[in-house]
């Protein structure tokens, strides 16, 4: 079980799902910014939950049920500031709400702060375990799996889910790799639906068999999915969908032959063994050979079993500690041979172009290396060393910004292309902010004179104009 990471990464329905198989007990703390919600878990189901958000409190939700006012609000919060008592207990006090009303208000606010984690698309999050709840911590009878439909519910529309669970004609599969996870659903809805799954029932007709509303049918599914429970295969009777699936998964095939292992599983080189497992748990689910049962995926099973196969390898490699970083020593090595290899413009196009989408994904370190090739194998093309000057303008995994080392980069692309006006704009930028606001203002100049509608640089010119 991992302790630490992000939400973007492992998305809070499979984190309660890991935590739930591990039976933890202790705090799962998130954080967005200055924004704190806590989630309190005993044997693995969360029990109660409190956050630093004045909406998330008792008395905010109070007035939003117009259950009390907010001269009976402000009144009871003076009480609580005298006595120390929680608000809940000073408005039964006050006669505003009864005990029962109290326990049903206690159990809706933990809801709404859990409920309100699955809307997150990024927090930060920490798991401690075996910590000592405070006796602020009340005890809940939660069920956990009502919580995660909710949850669902709020973070999909109807129609994502749809969309992710994929068309009423597929028939839905299981995921063979389940087994303790599984528990999560026991005695629910949820398990019904799992059981109803059997390799040839479309989720038209599960939908159908399960006997409820469509809308919850869909909610329910469409947990299992994102759970990695159930996978949509092809379309009943579809021979299109199978001859379309056999070309994608060749042409993956194809490209696997090019790729590090690193891209097999879809990740940048600085992937956490979190996203290593996750990554490798989903694309082995799709590729799965069991997946690919009958007749009908005879020619379509092998190239999975292919595809599963160097996925697996990819997998055994990175996510132990010594084998990865045996492997990126290696991947390092062959980066420095090809700097050495004689110039050669095709070899260098296409690894600008690569750098040039891994910039687009965010992925710096590994744009850094192909900008650095595409220059060792041409080192005569202006934008090269533009896209290397930008990225020596940032700060990335463990490359530090390095001013005189951009500002040299940029100075060779004026060199090689003297009328691209971005280069001397960035020069210009380079010298503002070592505050040579004389030199800045020339760059900008420039960059105007070889396109007046340059509108960064005039914007510049204006904000030294003030200076």
């Amino acid at each position: 079980m991992v302790n630490k990471g992000r939400l973007k990464d492992t998305p809070f329905l499979k984190l309660l799902m890991g935590l739930h198989t591990a039976k933890a007990k202790g705090i799962l703390r998130l954080t967005n910014g200055p924004e704190v919600k806590i989630v309190y878990l005993s044997n693995g189901k969360p029990i109660f939950a409190a956050s630093n958000l004045p909406s998330d409190r008792m008395g905010a939700m109070v007035l939003r049920l117009n259950i009390a006012t907010e001269e009976q609000i402000d009144t009871a919060l003076k009480d609580v500031m005298k006595t120390g008592n929680r608000l809940g207990t000073v408005l039964v006090n006050m006669n505003i709400i009864t005990p029962e009303q109290l326990f049903d208000l206690v159990i809706k606010q933990v809801s709404e702060i859990i409920y309100s984690i699955f809307e997150l698309d990024d927090a930060e999050y920490n798991f401690i375990e075996d910590v000592h709840f405070s006796n602020e911590v009340i005890t809940l009878d939660l069920s956990l799996w009502d919580l995660m439909i909710e949850g669902v519910k709020r973070k999909f529309s109807p129609d994502k889910l749809k969309e992710i669970i994929g068309h009423s004609n597929v028939i839905m599969q299981k995921n063979p790799d389940i087994s303790e996870e599984l528990a999560i659903i026991k005695n629910t809805d949820g398990e019904k639906f799992y059981n109803l799954i059997d390799g040839t029932k479309t989720l038209n007709d599960i939908i159908t068999n399960a006997g409820m509303g469509e809308l919850r049918a869909i909610q329910i599914i469409g947990i299992l999915n994102l759970l990695g429970f159930i996978y949509p295969g092809s379309e009943k009777g579809n021979t299109t969908t199978n001859a379309s699936l056999q070309s994608k998964i060749e042409d993956k095939l194809e490209k696997f032959q090019t790729m590090n292992l690193f891209e097999k599983l879809e990740l940048d080189m600085n992937a956490t063994k979190e996203q290593i497992l996750s990554s490798f748990t989903l694309l082995s689910k799709n590729y799965h050979p069991d997946r690919f049962a009958g007749p009908d995926y005879k020619d379509i099973k092998p190239l999975a079993l292919q595809m599963y196969n160097q996925i697996l390898e990819a997998f055994t490699i990175l996510y132990k500690d010594s084998t990865r970083e045996k492997y990126l020593k290696e991947i390092s090595e062959q980066d420095k041979s090809i700097l050495f290899t004689e110039t050669d413009p095709v070899l260098a196009r296409q690894s600008f172009e690569k750098g040039r989408v891994y910039v687009n994904e965010k992925k710096y370190a590994e744009a850094y290396k192909m900008f650095n090739i595409a220059i060792s194998n041409d080192p005569n093309i202006s934008e090269y060393h533009t896209g290397l000057a930008i990225l020596e303008t940032m700060s990335f995994n463990n490359h530090p910004i390095n001013v005189e080392a951009a500002e040299k980069a940029f100075s060779k692309a004026v060199e090689l292309n003297p009328s691209e006006a971005r280069n001397y704009y960035y020069l210009g930028i380079i010298y503002k902010n070592k505050q040579d606001y004389k030199t800045a203002r020339g760059y900008f100049l420039k960059a105007l004179v070889h396109n007046q509608n340059h509108r960064e640089s005039k914007k510049q010119l204006e904000l030294l104009d003030k200076v």
